[in-house]
């Protein structure tokens, strides 16, 4: 019996416009009258999140928790103080923001408080972080600024996945780190041993429950951990990289239908029945 769905935020949870579609506000509260735990997991910061359900009804999560930082981070909902948190060292971040100055790349640096900051972005991904979270610009000649920062992450941006691929493969191993891909643009280096799939396994065994009873939707490869970790992995219809064919369950609905409905009536229902 799943007691828990998480779910990836962006091209997933959210429509392409950024907005919450209707049907995934009364998926949520549908699960809520079946005593089923709905959990924003994002790579984004646990403020980043909370913005996005600012014009969601107030109550929307009560009582539940956000999975950041692609499973870096875990707060209860309305709580800044998190229950479990990584971080990078100052060196790790500074050693791969300057190796990616060889590559023309965008970059962005997360500050384990929520704080990003980001230089030589494209265009088209500052207005795509206009709509999606506050950060502030830097002239990208150096980091020593942040020196005395706790660091969850620093990611490349460049609109070509296979550039992307080979920037990574160019880089090579860093010690104590590990790297993902998501939403067809971003490099991500995280923490080693940090992926979704750790921060969905990490607040089950908080909550007491069974990962085996999770479900885990999303849609880009950072989300794969999530999926292969949970009892059921579902991607939706607008997946990338290839997903749908490594999730338990392809989904019909896309992000801007409300895949958490497609959820509820296919997983969620029929077992309270």
């Amino acid at each position: 019996m799943y007691k828990l769905v998480a779910s990836d935020m962006d091209e997933t949870f959210l429509a392409h416009d950024h907005s919450i579609p209707q049907a995934n506000i009364d998926a949520i509260r549908r699960m809520r009258k079946l005593g089923v735990l709905f959990v924003p997991a994002s790579g984004r910061s646990y403020s980043s999140v909370l913005e996005s359900f600012s014009s969601a009804p107030a109550d929307l999560l009560d009582g539940t928790y956000v999975i950041s930082y692609n499973g870096g981070t875990i707060n209860r909902a309305g709580d800044p103080h998190p229950l479990e948190s990584h971080s990078l060292p100052f060196e790790t971040i500074r050693g791969l923001f300057e190796r990616g100055k060889a590559f023309d790349v965008g970059v962005h640096i997360y500050q384990s408080d929520g704080v990003v900051w980001a230089a030589n972005l494209p265009e088209d991904d500052k207005r795509y972080l206009d709509g999606h979270m506050a950060y502030r610009e830097f002239d990208g000649a150096s980091i020593d600024f942040l020196r005395d920062v706790s660091l969850a992450k620093i990611l490349f941006v460049r609109h070509d996945l296979a550039f992307l691929h080979r920037m990574a493969e160019q880089i090579g191993a860093v010690p104590g780190t590990a790297f993902t891909f998501s939403s067809g643009r971003y490099l991500e280096y995280l923490p080693e041993g940090v992926d979704k799939g750790h921060g969905l396994r990490a607040l089950a065994r908080i909550l007491g429950v069974d990962v085996a009873e999770t479900i885990a939707v999303g849609d880009s490869l950072n989300d794969l951990p999530m999926l292969e970790a949970a009892g059921l992995g579902v991607a939706v219809s607008n997946a990338t990289d290839g997903i749908d064919g490594l999730a338990g369950y392809a989904a019909r609905s896309s992000c801007d239908d409300g895949i958490l409905a497609e959820v509820v009536e296919k997983f969620i229902e029929p077992q309270a029945c």
